[in-house]
């Protein structure tokens, strides 16, 4: 009795301020020819379906325009921030589900299969969550990456430039150069919520310091499933609404394992601090998923070298609430998606697209009624929000943590 009693009193004692009301813009992407290059971040897309998910029909429009739009090879970049594959990754072929699992995959693989995209080289980068491990661990967990590897693998023998990021069963860093001044680190954060040796960490800290450092005058854009911080239900920052009291006291425990604060996630950030305060970079960006929203957040003023601008960009395929939290910028509950733009003069600039609408799926039976929903619910979604991450390299950088770099009138 006096355990529910402690229950019921932390839940009613921690119960969080409403979720704010971020204001939402129609906004103007910058005039192609300043851009040299795009990367869009979709993160928890694994309950998409071709012809049914308006997100689906929205952004395969957007790849198209900006892989037209460049007109020049390899411009164009997709990242998957894991969870690709809902429920539990891609199972064996001739398995029940694995029919349902490939629907899902695919549906994602096809936005690099427009015409434009196809000509001009567009990439798509997979990375992996703990529902493509099947919420497994050890050689269970990656045979499911096989299996999501193997499919991978189909796409690229059809001349689809994609591929999983890092190598399946590795934490990484994999590692990728876009342009001339923009490195992407991906890392596989499942990876480090199972058990591992002190080596296998240690080892990694070393690689992932020299990916770092090797990189002295690039744009730092890391990429992961879990997020650096959130504001969200899985996040370290702050219970959300609706948290009952008992799973409040788990969270702050660290018992959630799939939870920013639980010990292994805690080991990973030290990790990555510590190779930031080695090589004395602050990356640019932290992009993440696993918290179903999306979330603009700054570092915090006493964290030198933490990633300037930590990104959440779960809200492929399913939403969940989120809280004012310190650092938030700006976030919406609705589905959508955030693009990276990499412009000429090597200023990037954040723009967030998301829909008006609660519709995820339309119905599920060929006809009018599918059609009239797909063009209605695309329709719905736009730039809402935008920001100047980084400034023209030519003009003194005065976006350091603290300042007010918030653009949201429109293009540059």
């Amino acid at each position: 009795m006096m355990v529910l009693a402690a229950v019921v009193t932390v839940s009613w004692a921690c119960t969080p301020p409403p979720i704010p009301d971020f204001p939402r813009l129609e906004v103007l992407p910058p005039d192609p020819a300043a851009v040299d290059g795009v990367i869009f971040l979709i993160g928890d897309a694994g309950a998409v379906e071709s012809g049914r998910s308006p997100i689906l029909a929205d952004l395969a429009a957007r790849i198209e325009h900006w892989s037209g739009a460049i007109a020049r090879d390899s411009a164009v970049t997709v990242a998957f921030l894991g969870d690709v594959v809902y429920p539990v990754g891609v199972r064996d072929r001739g398995t029940p589900g694995f029919s349902a699992d490939s629907l899902h995959l695919w549906s994602q693989i096809e936005l690099l299969a427009g015409p434009e995209a196809r000509r001009r080289g567009s990439l798509g980068l997979f990375l992996v969550g703990n529902h493509d491990w099947g919420n497994m661990t050890g050689e269970a967990g990656v045979r499911r990456l096989l299996n999501l590897d193997e499919q991978l693998a189909i796409g690229r023998a059809q001349g689809l430039r994609v591929r999983l990021i890092p190598e399946a069963g590795t934490p990484g860093p994999g590692v990728v150069d876009l342009r001339h001044n923009t490195r992407v680190i991906a890392l596989d954060t499942h990876w480090f919520l199972q058990e591992r040796s002190q080596r296998e960490r240690d080892v990694f800290l070393v690689d992932f310091l020299d990916a770092v450092s090797t990189a002295p005058d690039r744009h730092l854009v890391i990429l992961a499933h879990h997020p650096f911080s959130s504001a969200g239900e899985h996040g370290s920052l702050a219970p959300v609404a609706g948290v009952l009291g008992l799973k409040y006291l788990l969270k702050k425990s660290g018992t959630l394992i799939q939870d920013l604060n639980s010990p292994k996630y805690r080991d990973l950030i030290a990790r990555l601090r510590t190779a930031f305060t080695a090589a004395e970079r602050q990356p640019l960006v932290f992009a993440g998923g696993h918290d179903h929203s999306i979330q603009v957040l700054e570092a915090e003023p006493d964290r030198e070298f933490d990633p300037r601008y930590q990104l959440v960009s779960g809200a492929g395929s399913k939403r969940t609430p989120f809280q004012d939290a310190e650092g938030l910028r700006w976030g919406a509950r609705n589905i959508g998606y955030m693009i990276l733009f990499l412009l000429r003069d090597e200023a990037v600039q954040l723009f967030v697209v998301t829909s008006d609408s609660d519709v995820l799926l339309c119905p599920a039976e060929p006809g009018d009624e599918r059609v009239r929903c797909l063009a209605t619910e695309r329709d719905n979604f736009r730039p809402q929000y935008s920001s100047m991450l980084s400034p023209p390299r030519s003009l003194p950088d005065t976006t350091r943590t603290g300042s007010s770099p918030d653009s949201d009138g429109g293009s540059p």
